[in-house]
């Protein structure tokens, strides 16, 4: 009798386990995203195809750290990586995945594609091959803690030039762009917005005036908020949901005007993917308007995030409809009109050499930097003093010209460490007068 209890209970154990769906995400998305979207993914698909799903999310850490893990895992095998979705990390890094030939083609259904326009502020929100989706938008700005501007007598930033500022020396703290999407891309938008030169002019003083680099893009944040740092280059929604939090009369975020963009966050379809049909069925929840509100609505709204304010964009124009009056912010993508127009799709082909170039000049030899740059604003700095120590070792030509030859890694680990005994050398020099 026993023995037939068992196997009736390992059989309805395994019917069990035959009856449940999988999806496996990649992400470098925040813990306050999984724990809103999962769990109302796993409702509704329960009460719309009557099973229950599993859902495997794996972070390697940031968005370029995801990239590599994905990389390796077509390296291994060329026609799968065992993962089905690629969720988060900006217009840039989707662009580079992409041109690797790893994602896969998904046609929304019509009921949604609908309500996505294909653009917004002057940015797509699909590809042209439908190979990755906007599932949200994001800008980019200044985060700062109020009460501290006020003891250390420093006025509220509200450019980038601001951060520039030696007033602000060891009062920002910044991610290291070779670590974080979000901050390769605000790098990104300081070059190209103010041209090669004067762009690393102000990154460079920017970094001379940084505390410190960290690995995480949402340490900087974390940093304001405690004290520790007056303020730091920040993507929207880390900003938004600290302001939620601690109130606007304690921390402030600008968006510097005609000096940023607005970037789609995407989700794709991974080539390969094991579990396709639960995949789309995870898109197409993404981008539905259930789900969507979930980033601009306020938590406690019973249609609005449970846990933790996500302050993102929608890219549903009826998402904006159906919030009026309701949202964190009366921001409205589809409304704005002041932003950098920056062809993000080809810079995509030089963003990691430009983070290996920003890390060897700007973050490997930070402690020789900041000496010079505190040397050099005690002595008095001078125009052309600046432009030495922020001259680049290469031109933005031959940054593009080196970028076809970045997969050879003799000639990229020579490359980083010529540039970084360069940048050494150049700093000491200015260090000493």
């Amino acid at each position: 009798m026993f023995k037939i209890v068992s196997i009736l209970f390992l059989l309805s154990f395994s019917m069990n386990l035959v009856a449940q769906d999988k999806v496996v995400i990649i992400s470098p998305h925040r813990k306050s995203i999984q724990r809103e979207f999962i769990p109302m993914f796993k409702k509704h698909y329960k009460a719309t195809y009557k099973k229950d799903v599993v859902v495997e999310w794996l972070d390697q850490g940031g968005t370029n750290d995801d990239i590599r893990f994905v990389k390796a895992k077509y390296k291994g095998n060329s026609k799968t990586s065992g993962i089905d979705i690629f969720w988060g990390g900006g217009l840039a890094s989707f662009t580079e995945l992409d041109g690797l030939g790893v994602l896969s083609p998904y046609k929304l259904p019509d009921t949604i594609a609908k309500d996505i326009p294909a653009s917004a502020a002057g940015i797509s929100l699909r590809s042209k091959n439908n190979t990755w989706h906007g599932a949200a938008m994001s800008s980019f700005g200044v985060f700062f803690n109020k009460r501290l501007l006020k003891l250390t007598k420093l006025p509220e930033p509200k450019t980038w030039s601001d951060l520039a500022n030696p007033k602000f020396m060891n009062q920002v703290t910044l991610t290291d762009p070779r670590r974080s999407g979000s901050a390769k891309t605000m790098n990104i938008i300081i070059l190209e917005g103010m041209g090669w030169q004067k762009g690393w002019e102000l990154l460079t003083a920017i970094a001379g005036n940084t505390r410190t680099f960290t690995h995480s893009s949402s340490d900087p944040i974390k940093a304001v908020e405690s004290g520790d740092a007056v303020a730091a280059m920040a993507i929207d929604f880390y900003a938004t949901a600290i302001i939620d939090k601690l109130g606007k009369q304690n921390v402030g975020f600008t968006l510097p005007q005609g000096q940023t963009v607005i970037d789609p966050d995407p989700i794709a379809i991974l080539k390969g993917a094991p579990n396709r049909l639960v995949a789309e069925r995870f898109v197409n929840f993404v981008l539905s308007p259930k789900a969507q509100k979930l980033l601009v609505l306020p938590k406690g709204n019973k249609e609005g995030p449970k846990n933790a304010v996500l302050g993102r964009m929608s890219v549903s124009k009826n998402t904006y409809l159906q919030t009026e009056g309701k949202r964190l912010s009366d921001s409205n993508p589809f409304k704005m009109k002041a932003f950098l127009k920056i062809d993000m799709e080809k810079v995509s082909s030089i963003q990691t050499i430009f983070s290996d170039l920003l890390g060897a000049v700007l973050v490997d030899t930070h402690k020789e930097l900041q000496k010079a740059w505190a040397y050099q604003v005690k002595k008095g700095k001078h125009t052309s003093i600046i432009q030495k120590l922020a001259a680049p070792p290469i031109t933005k030509k031959q940054l593009y010209e080196f970028s076809k030859k970045w997969n050879d890694e003799v000639f990229r680990n020579k490359t980083i460490n010529t540039w970084t005994k360069q940048a050494k050398a150049k700093y000491q020099s200015l260090s000493k007068g």
